[in-house]
């Protein structure tokens, strides 16, 4: 081997083993949000959500946990909300995780998988059920962009909070892009299969986005209380397992709800007896006290028997 190919052979594997491809590691996404969206370092990760766990008061509730809806914004903005939700796994014997989020940075139909072996945060790797992935890929439906989770923090998000309350488990991490009535069920049909007693399924999700900034501005007097009656008329759809009524509120209303297809998807996959609890909502304006551009968090659980 001369030393131009010896050299280029060197740099390939150096690269290689920058991206986690090298060792037997497989493909690592790693998290372009962390240090901005969240804190980088692991200490200072692990202190932020353990002080939000302690803060959190959600009410009780009964039966396995099936589902969470859980937002996705800074840390700072949504955290107390998503803690409200993801404080009820502790101790609970959950080996799988399926988080569906929608796609902020790519437009496409159906619903994108992963092609990573591992996620990575500053608490640590977290592997993905590739044999999931791989299955649902398979499937037409299951075709969307396998980039679309590269740059996705609606998924990156939910990590730190279930890295925390669960410790080991595995990730299937979903990009839902647009969905027919008809592809929500069939995509449901496609995942349940997956859905047993030590799996949860999370929807991540902010609800209304209020302000010129978002383009949304259907009222401008008493916008807190205003905000309140809409994401509340929202949320009882949700509540009630209305998946048309959700979809159609969200349709007749213009409520910017950026998970909607999520938590649409959510709806499709619950069993009849679910119940679901409304944890925690508040609106960023609720913090900040500016509510000319204010983002709306809600956790929802849903649990059965």
């Amino acid at each position: 081997m001369g030393r131009i190919t010896a050299g280029i052979f060197l740099c390939t594997f150096i690269v290689a083993c920058y991206n986690g491809a090298c060792f037997g590691e497989g493909n690592v996404r790693r998290s372009p949000i962390a240090g901005t969206w969240y804190p980088g370092d692991k200490q200072k990760l692990v202190k932020q959500v353990e002080d939000y766990f302690s803060l959190a008061q959600p009410p009780a509730v009964k039966g396995r946990i099936f589902a969470l809806i859980s937002p996705h914004a800074g840390m700072q903005y949504s955290g107390q909300a998503a803690a409200c939700g993801y404080k009820l796994l502790r101790g609970k014997k959950i080996t799988r995780v399926i988080v569906l989020g929608p796609s902020h940075y790519a437009g496409f139909r159906g619903i994108a998988t992963s092609a990573e072996d591992f996620y990575e945060t500053p608490i640590g790797r977290i592997k993905v059920d590739r044999g999931i992935s791989d299955a649902l890929y398979k499937n037409t439906l299951f075709k969307g962009p396998r980039t679309a989770e590269l740059e996705e923090h609606s998924l990156e998000m939910q990590l730190p909070f279930l890295q925390v309350a669960l410790g080991e488990f595995t990730l299937v991490p979903l990009v839902v892009g647009e969905l027919s009535a008809k592809e929500y069920a069939d995509a449901a049909q496609a995942l349940a299969p997956y859905l047993d007693s030590s799996t949860v399924v999370v929807a991540s999700s902010d609800f209304t986005h209020y302000g010129f900034r978002f383009g949304y501005q259907p009222f401008k007097d008493h916008p807190r209380e205003n905000l309140k009656k809409l994401d509340g008329g929202a949320i009882d759809k949700i509540l009630a397992k209305d998946f048309k009524g959700f979809l159609s509120y969200v349709d007749e209303t213009g409520a910017t709800i950026c998970g909607t297809r999520p938590i649409g998807m959510v709806l499709k996959l619950l069993p009849p007896a679910a119940k679901g609890t409304l944890l925690s909502y508040y609106t960023s304006g609720d913090l900040t006290g500016d509510y000319d551009t204010s983002v709306s968090y809600a956790a929802i659980v849903f649990t059965v028997d």
